[in-house]
């Protein structure tokens, strides 16, 4: 028991001084814990200190702890501390991770800017409230707002035209309002550029005409201008983010005052629907449709691409999620929101009509843009209250802001990056025809020699009969004849036709390849050397006169169900990369690799041949001339919430990957380059989601690294195969990469089934069976085993015994809430995901939301806290793009280490932001900072990547990476600030500073912001480790369940010439009902191997709600079956088998169970398999257990 002195507030001030003095003056400072200090500080060095926590994860030094979570805040250590790191401890040593302790770091300290709040959470409340700005003022005045009545006439002139309430009109420069709703419209026929726009506020309405139609000019390339240059001005617009790119004043270096609000994003994150719900929404909504114009009953659930059952059992008895969410367009949006039906049908004007028709329809076209924002605006009076419930803090609101504000910068290196990669494409495409061609030509020579075909395994599956009427192609047989293209006058054959594997004698895993029309691709193996049986769903057997051999079917990423189309995909480019995929003409090799290279540029080629750029020749950029080549820019139409995590989508930078020597144009992100006298800087956030997920587990105990996926998240290294990626990369077979996609995969809450799918995807000659071992053994070591609530006196369900059930149960608690909410923004769920609108369904999309939305939180904290940053200290720097978990800035030369440096900053504010808003007072520093920052000169993954590809043959010069203590090395090295000044430089005052405090305390209780998470129970924390812990203190009723306990007493060592059956003897409570009174007994056969003698040891039984447990008495033998009890060493173990009984209220079921031990002393491990009952009462389970 801990023995606590009572010590007041200032004795303790003087005994932490005392401490702090010992520490400074002393070189190797040992261990030192005290009830009064939080941490461990030892010494590193002679002027360092190593601060760590109780499960020995390094700290921030106390002096960076106290400025970044506020010098008010102070650590108080949990009454029950000791046995919350006890159960850290042991569930640290239970997964083999205990022990294994890094290398300490060199502490960092620094001056680090001053919080502008008494602590870290309400400095963000504040600098929240700055970035927003006048934005949120004027985005809540416009809901109210009324807008006047549409002009009934509009002029025909270039340019805006005012329309006053009035009725009067004037021409104008540009709106000059302070909010705007607003719409462009578009001739696709002509470009990218806008032909009309209409916008109203709630003065006036504008409309706005391109040169291109009212003065008749040959070109299209105008943009609008909008907004003032001194005056912030709010646009609001659904899909904005398309407008957007069609305003002039967005094609600067320089930051405006604009900002846009994109209603789609705003619904999207309020009642979107995730990827699940929406084909049963479509399906429920043509049902309705279809029910409203006939009484008959409707088929239109066949055209969705998911089968009627699993709509049917998605939709079934589910429809209130029907009822609060639908698809994201204006015009579904509006139908949802306002009950109004809008008539889209003159859009086709602007889809396909020519410049002509827009001015024969003029008045019809304004009018229909102009209708397109009246319901924009009135869609936005609905759903802009609903997200300020939905997202209460204003850095929720100011994060949106900023990322609807991306930029990209290009040169003249586009165009060539374009031209490049269609050529060097089509070159291929030409090759790979040739080669076709060729072996098709081959072929066919082979008609009159059936000898040679016939006994070829590809020719011989081609159709070779020959029409000796057919007047072209004379003596052709018909796969030839059938392959002419007679209008194009050649063979069309390309690497989607069925010759194309055939004519290239494509073999998998060295077997040729056969074509089964009921199959798809197939190889013929000999029943003698495979390891298929028929009974295999792989396995098909086809002709009576192919007996012994059978037939596979090649691997299909979607099961063995699924049949293969076509190997030459893009699904099979790695079978063809490791050698599964084959053939043994050098031409085939050659027409696989072509047909590798070109897989990136086929499917990503719409997107970037129709990205829209604006070169300087247009706008005025504010950059300097060139007197060679030209800049060009590039705004991403951004959806800035676009999922229902309030993820941002954007179709082509999104989703663009990184640069591949083997792929044609996949260096697109390296051809966005900084201008002149500027750097790209930026940093990838290390294992964002993870440590968000890890830190959401370790909330339970209080302190960082208590649980196993938290502690490899933070200790875990690659070199010595402890962090998590490692792990399960060893227990899969795979590689560490590949690894990683089952991580995240499970940690958004995908199933063994998807991870059983994923496997056999990526090692595509593994049977089903072995992949689902594997699969199920991961999820076992990881997720744990489930516990049910009718089986635990928690009365919840929850996980137990892996490396991340802390982590798990910690997620489904948010996601299970009756209002589910980011644990540090308060972000709640869109309501159709909502467990009053969806039940037991989805929770996989649910515990999806609880990281990914918190993935989020973090990325608006830290652009939000750039952007105060970048205020206060006047850097010159400016936003430019965001990739999920990754950000860029552009940045003048001469700023690029005070930019690097105010990225550390907002990452260290982020991280601690989050700790706190979990209960935990403290950092790890291994977390607290980036591990790079990238200042380059172009857009790429690694500063170091060349970017050499097919399309780009010459490596592109690196740039540089500098770490926290590389970026404060040369911000000291300008000598122009002492130790006590930020080495951001002098900062000027900002807005943030300047709220009172009883606004901030005004917005915590109008919008019932959250409180930081509590510590979990000791039982359930205990219970969270395993079974050894399920049953301590456990409350003798659940549910109805009785407790029962049975004893068997030792009987002595018999002889097995005077073995006698004997009655055990039960010590029994009358006051309940014992498997005893139903005449059942428990057998136990233990034979040693060095003696005859049967011997009874000690048993214990426990049965209660269709659970129960066998003690073992003994020694020596550690954690049977979670008790620390065993059996004597010289035991070998044979087959137990005894009756189970359970009771639920006045119901009495028994059914068997089996448990078989192997010897231990035959091995290092052993392991118990038990499975109880039958059906849905059917239990396994499997428990390792440690050698003697």
């Amino acid at each position: 028991m801990t023995r606590s002195l009572p010590v007041c507030a200032q004795c303790h001030k003087r005994l932490l001084t005392s401490f702090s003095a010992i520490f400074s003056s002393s070189s190797s400072v040992s261990v030192v814990r005290s009830p009064w200090l939080p941490v461990r500080i030892r010494g590193l060095s002679s002027n360092s200190k190593v601060a760590e926590n109780p499960v020995k994860v390094q700290l921030l030094t106390p002096a960076l702890s106290k400025q970044v979570f506020g010098p008010t805040t102070a650590k108080q250590e949990a009454a029950d501390e000791k046995q919350r790191k006890a159960i850290a401890v042991k569930h640290l040593k239970d997964q083999g991770i205990w022990g294994k302790k890094p290398e300490p770091q060199q502490p960092i300290e620094f001056q680090c800017p001053d919080l502008i709040g008494k602590d870290i959470e309400d400095h963000f409340l504040r600098i929240g409230l700055e970035q927003s700005g006048s934005y949120l003022d004027k985005a809540e005045r416009f809901a109210n707002a009324k807008l006047p009545k549409k002009p009934k006439k509009w002029h025909l002139q270039s340019g805006w035209t005012r329309y006053d309430k009035d009725g009067t009109t004037e021409r104008v420069d540009r709106p000059g309002e302070e909010v705007l709703a607003f719409d462009v419209e578009v001739l696709v026929t002509e470009g990218h550029y806008p032909v009309l726009a209409v916008a109203a506020s709630e003065k006036a309405w504008y409309g706005w005409v391109s040169p291109f139609l009212a003065d008749n000019d040959t070109s299209s390339h105008h943009l609008i201008p909008l907004g003032h240059p001194n005056d912030d001005c709010l646009v609001i617009g659904h899909n904005v983010g398309y407008d957007r790119a069609r305003i002039a004043d967005e094609y600067t270096i320089h930051p405006t005052h604009l900002r846009y609000l994109d209603t789609m994003s705003l619904h999207v994150a309020v009642s979107g629907l995730c990827s699940q719900q929406r084909p049963a929404w479509i399906k429920r909504r043509k049902e309705k449709e279809s029910q409203a114009l006939s009484d008959t009953e409707s088929d239109s659930g066949a055209s969705i691409n998911t089968t009627g059952e699993e709509l049917d059992r998605i939709g079934a008895g589910e429809a209130a999620f029907f009822d609060v969410s639908s698809l994201n367009s204006l015009k579904d949006v509006a139908k949802f929101y306002c009950k109004i039906d809008i008539d889209k049908s003159q859009r086709s004007y602007f889809a396909t009509g020519t410049r002509q028709d827009i001015l024969d329809h003029f008045q019809e076209s304004m009018t229909y843009c102009a209708g397109d924002v009246d319901m924009t605006h009135a869609v936005y009076k609905t759903v802009f209250p609903k997200f300020r419930h939905n997202c209460p803090h204003p850095v929720s609101f100011a994060g949106m802001l900023h990322m609807g504000s991306s930029f990209l910068t290009v040169n003249e290196k586009w165009e060539t990056y374009l031209t490049r990669s269609v050529e060097k494409h089509q070159e291929l495409n030409d090759l790979l025809d040739t080669k076709l061609q060729d072996l098709a030509d081959k072929a066919r020579a082979l008609v009159d020699t059936p000898d040679e075909r016939v006994n070829d395994p590809w020719l011989s599956q081609l159709d070779w009969e020959v029409n000796p009427r057919q007047r072209k192609l004379k003596g052709s047989p018909k796969w030839y004849k059938d392959a002419y293209d007679t209008k194009a006058g050649k063979l069309k054959i390309t690497t989607r036709s069925r010759l194309a594997p055939l004519l290239l004698r494509l073999k998998w895993k060295d077997h040729p390849l056969h074509h089964l029309p009921q199959y798809g691709w197939c190889y013929k193996i000999h029943q003698s050397h495979s390891d298929y049986t028929l009974a295999s769903p792989k396995a098909i057997r086809r002709e009576p006169d192919e007996e012994g051999y059978i037939y596979i079917k090649v691997p299909h990423k979607d099961g063995e169900k699924a049949n293969c189309g076509n190997p030459l995909a893009k699904g099979y480019i790695n079978a063809f990369e490791d050698k599964l995929l084959t053939s043994e003409y050098e031409a085939a090799r050659q027409a696989l690799d072509m047909n590798a290279q070109s897989a990136y540029w086929i499917s990503s080629r719409e997107r970037i041949l129709g990205q829209f750029v604006v070169w300087d020749d247009i706008v005025n950029m504010g950059l300097d001339k060139r007197t060679q080549g030209k800049y060009g820019m590039i705004l991403p139409q951004m959806i800035t919430m676009g999922t229902v995590t309030r993820r941002a989508v954007e179709k082509t930078w999104l989703t663009a990957s990184n640069a591949k020597k083997n792929r044609i144009g996949s260096e697109l992100k390296s051809m966005v380059e900084a201008p002149a006298g500027y750097k790209i800087v930026g940093a990838d956030v290390d294992s964002e989601e993870l440590w968000i997920s890890s830190v959401i587990g370790d909330a339970q105990f209080g302190f960082h690294g208590a649980s196993a996926l938290g502690w490899m998240t933070l200790q875990g290294t690659k070199s010595d195969g402890t962090d998590l990626h490692s792990k399960t990369a060893s227990i899969l077979g795979i590689s560490r990469d590949k690894a990683k996609i089952f991580n995240y995969a499970r940690i958004y809450g995908a199933g063994v089934k998807y991870a059983t799918s994923l496997l056999m995807q990526y090692s595509q000659d593994m049977d089903l069976e072995t992949a689902k071992q594997r699969a199920t053994q991961l999820y076992l070591d990881t997720k744990g085993d489930k516990q049910h609530s009718r089986e635990n006196r928690f009365k919840r369900q929850y996980w137990r015994g892996g490396t991340e059930s802390y982590m798990f149960n910690a997620l489904e608690d948010v996601a299970l809430s009756s209002e589910p909410r980011t644990p540090v923004l308060g972000c709640a769920i869109t309501a159709a995901l909502r467990p009053q609108n969806t039940g037991s369904q989805f929770l996989t999309s649910r515990i999806n939301w609880v990281v990914q939305s918190s993935g989020v939180d973090y990325l608006h904290l830290l652009i939000t806290s750039m952007a105060h940053l970048i205020q206060r200290y006047q850097i010159e720097a400016r936003f430019m793009l965001s990739v999920h978990d990754e950000v860029r800035y552009l940045s003048t030369e001469r700023d690029t280490q005070r930019t690097a440096l105010a990225l550390q900053v907002a990452n260290l504010w982020t991280r601690a932001l989050f700790s706190y808003k979990l209960g935990i007072l403290d950092l790890p520093q291994s977390v607290a900072f980036f591990s790079a920052v990238d200042i380059d000169h172009v857009l790429r993954k690694e500063p170091s990547m060349p970017c050499t590809t097919p399309s780009h043959e010459e490596a592109i010069p690196e740039g540089r990476s500098v770490t926290i203590q590389d970026t404060l090395a040369e911000l000291k090295a300008l000598g122009n600030n002492t130790d006590e000044e930020c080495l951001l430089g002098p900062e000027t005052g900002t807005p943030g500073s300047e709220f009172g405090a009883d606004v901030i305390e005004d917005l915590r209780n109008t919008h019932g912001l959250s409180q930081p998470r509590k510590l979990a129970e000791l039982p359930f924390l205990k219970a969270q480790l395993g079974p050894d812990f399920e049953h301590e203190e456990r409350d003798p009723s659940v549910r109805g369940g009785r407790q029962t306990e049975e004893r068997v007493e030792p009987e002595e060592e018999v002889p097995q010439s005077r073995k006698k059956k004997e009655r055990t003897s039960v010590k029994k409570d009358k006051s309940v009902t014992t498997t005893k009174d139903k005449g059942k007994k428990v057998k136990e056969k233990l034979l040693s191997p060095s003696t005859t003698t049967e011997r009874k040891p000690k048993v214990e039984k426990r049965t209660f709600v269709n659970k129960e447990r066998i003690l073992f008495a003994g020694r020596d033998m550690p954690n049977v079956y979670g008790y620390e009890h065993g059996f004597e060493p010289d035991l070998a173990y044979k087959t137990v088998t005894y009756p189970i009984s359970s009771s639920t209220g006045s119901a009495t079921t028994d059914y068997k169970g089996s448990e078989q031990l192997y010897t231990p002393q035959h091995s290092a491990s052993s392991s118990t398999t038990r499975t109880y009952g039958t059906g849905d009462q059917k239990r396994s389970f499997v428990v390792a257990r440690s050698k003697h």
